[in-house]
């Protein structure tokens, strides 16, 4: 009985000795130093190359160092709102904000693209499956008005984005996240995928609407629109009747980056179904617990993969829109990858697919929707919506 009590002993102290051990990136995520943080991981990788804890901590730390350099472009722009995308990061009201102009706030969403291009590269060198990085995000923080003190919690920043308080915090109230190899992967899908987002902000010439609206946005815009709001919704209209490209390689950009999420989405879940482990898990396998709370079953993780077979089917110019959807021209369905790998010089809106060239049409078979229906009554359609965000 001794013996099984020292044992028990042992492993208790040996088990709490591991779990409250930190990853070195850590103290640089919750001190807020994110630029010596990168220094000092670099130089470690010089010397221990084959150190993907490391490898993964960097790519963390490249992540929250650029949002932490948006939320520092948005503060010195004096913006207005959180309601638009990229946009959404509550920072400190400025108020003393420069002026902004469109070069200005197209340098500004293409820092940030750079800034995840650099992340997602870091981490596609993680090559070490039993990789871990045991995180507490809620004590990670930012300095997102650049006044050289990083005052701005992640967790204040998590809650006032959502708006709400989450039950799961009550159990962790540190956040705290035990990644592995495939969250590794998982991490790299939303630098695609916010990628492509941007791509798609970028690839149009919109100045004029820009100028339009930008003191929606920001506080001292370049141009001021002096109109009443329904005079400005009406110039609004007369300015995207016909949308110009201006960067058109960003349109096959943005569909490679899409293209990529499917993949990774497969090389997500092949690793995290292998995982044997039960520890403040992100995202969880059916026998696992995950830090959300949010069951995972088999049959959501099939029905998710085949959605995304279909659609990496239809970016690569396989499937077409479906011609329920009236963009059909002859017969034959509106493919994308063409339209994207090719794109017009100009967008005019309300114009028919008859219109259109026809070599942005093929014979090919539409979409199947049923496998998008199928993930959304999968996932119990009033949380199908939070289950994609998480999922990517």
């Amino acid at each position: 009985m001794n013996w099984l009590m020292a044992l028990s002993i042992t492993f208790i102290l040996s088990s709490s000795a591991w779990a409250v051990e930190r990853p070195l990136v850590e103290e640089y995520l919750h001190s807020g130093d994110l630029s010596n943080g990168e220094l000092v991981l670099e130089a470690i990788l010089v010397d221990e190359p084959d150190n993907d804890q490391v490898r993964f901590g960097l790519g963390v730390l490249r992540l929250v160092r650029g949002v932490e350099r948006l939320g520092q472009s948005l503060s010195r722009y004096g913006v207005k709102t959180t309601r638009a995308p990229i946009l959404r990061l509550p920072v400190p009201e400025n108020p003393n904000p420069e002026v902004i102009t469109y070069t200005a706030f197209r340098r500004m969403l293409d820092d940030f693209y750079n800034d995840l291009e650099t992340v997602e590269a870091t981490l596609a060198e993680v090559t070490d499956d039993d990789v871990q990085l045991p995180l507490r995000l809620n004590k990670i923080h930012l300095d997102l008005d650049g006044n050289g003190k990083a005052n701005e919690e992640f967790g204040a920043i998590l809650k006032s984005i959502v708006r709400q308080d989450f039950e799961f915090l009550k159990e962790n109230p540190d956040f705290e996240v035990y990644f592995d190899r495939g969250d590794v992967a998982w991490l790299r899908a939303y630098c695609h995928l916010v990628m492509s987002i941007l791509d798609m902000m970028l690839v149009m010439d919109t100045e004029e609407s820009f100028n339009i609206s930008a003191h929606d946005w920001f506080a001292k815009p370049e141009h001021k629109y002096e109109g009443t709001r329904q005079e400005q919704w009406q110039k609004l209209r007369e300015v995207n009747d016909a949308v110009y490209v201006k960067e058109p390689l960003r349109f096959n950009r943005f569909r490679l980056h899409l293209i990529a999420v499917t993949e990774l989405n497969h090389e997500t879940w092949r690793h995290i179904r292998m995982e044997e482990d039960d520890h403040f898990e992100w995202l969880p396998n059916p026998s696992q617990k995950g830090v959300l709370g949010l069951p995972v079953r088999d049959e959501m993780i099939d029905a998710w993969l085949a959605m995304m077979d279909e659609f990496k089917r239809l970016l690569e110019g396989q499937k077409t829109i479906p011609r329920i959807f009236n963009l059909d021209k002859d017969g034959k369905g509106l493919n994308i990858k063409i339209l994207l790998s090719e794109p017009p010089e100009k967008f005019v809106y309300g114009s028919y697919p008859d219109q259109w060239p026809d070599k942005y049409f093929t014979d090919d078979p539409d979409v199947d929707l049923q496998l998008l229906f199928r993930v959304f009554g999968m996932f119990s359609n009033p949380a199908a919506v939070g289950y994609s965000i998480w999922f990517n």
